[in-house]
Order: C-alpha cells, then sequence, then structure tokens
C-alpha cells in the first residue's frame, strides 16, 4: 500500500489505500468500516466487477455507481428519491471517468448514521470524495446490503 500526498492531490495505488484514506478524513464522524463497491449482477459470473461510473452532488447528498462492465446502475441509499442529474464525475488530473469507489460508513451500536462516497482514478490513482449522506437511524446490515449492486 502506498499512499501519497503532493499539495492538495492524495493518489492511491489501490482501493486497500483509498479505505485507509476514507477512515483518516477529519473533521466527520469517525468512519467505523468501509465497503469496496462491486457489482455482482448475474452477467459478471464469478467476479463481480469492480469500475464504475460515479455521479454525484455533494451540494444534495446524492450518488448513483453505473457498472462499467454492464452498464448496472445502483444509487446509493435512498438517492433517487432526491435525484438532481448531476453529470459524471471525472478525475481532475487526468480527466478519466472511471473509478473504483469506497463507502465510508459511520455506525453506531449496529445503527448506520452518515456515510461518505470516495473515490479513485483508475488511470492515474488520484482520490477524491465526492458526497456524504446523513442517514436516518439505518440498520447497518440493511445499508451493506443495499451498497452491492
Amino acid at each position: 500500500m502506498v499512499m501519497r500526498t503532493i499539495g492538495n492531490r492524495h493518489t492511491a495505488e489501490d482501493t486497500e489505500d483509498l479505505a485507509v484514506w476514507v477512515r483518516d478524513l477529519k473533521g466527520c464522524p469517525e468512519i467505523t468500516q468501509t465497503v469496496l463497491a462491486m457489482c455482482g449482477h448475474a452477467a459478471h459470473g464469478d467476479e463481480p466487477a469492480s469500475w464504475f461510473y460515479v455521479e454525484a452532488d455533494a451540494e444534495a447528498g446524492v450518488a448513483r455507481l453505473r457498472c462499467l462492465s454492464g452498464g448496472h446502475p445502483k444509487d446509493v441509499h435512498d438517492s433517487a428519491d432526491h435525484w438532481t442529474f448531476p453529470g459524471v464525475w471525472s478525475c481532475n488530473s487526468c480527466h478519466q471517468s472511471i473509478a473504483e469507489v469506497v463507502v465510508g460508513i459511520h455506525d453506531e451500536a449496529g445503527t448506520a448514521k452518515w456515510l461518505v462516497v470516495a473515490v479513485r482514478c483508475v488511470e492515474c490513482g488520484d482520490v477524491a470524495g465526492l458526497t456524504d449522506i446523513v442517514l436516518n437511524d439505518a440498520p447497518v446490515d440493511d445499508l451493506l446490503a443495499a451498497l452491492t449492486l
């Protein structure tokens, strides 16, 4: 694992580095667990897809992942109820729009209170936080199940 910071730019070698970056976020609720987004759609067989196009709006607290391999969409939590039609994320450094995604969750005694969506550019490794969502006491097990595409 290699996490690098140059100026304001953070880069990660892999998704484990991205998960570490998410767990180390400051000025927010403590991240108690992280989940790598995977698309387990039957079309992928035994190998879930892990590259996505991501639409997110930090102001509205919404995010949608679209599996690169099959185009399967998944709204994060209740994003569909508040959808604002944001554009697809693209890396500030290389402008690639394909990312690996980690969701960080803050839970208290099995109840999820908050989550954050972060990405790692598959081209250059740049890391970015895209949005966070305040949860209304969602059971963490239900949230984890819903995050599986």
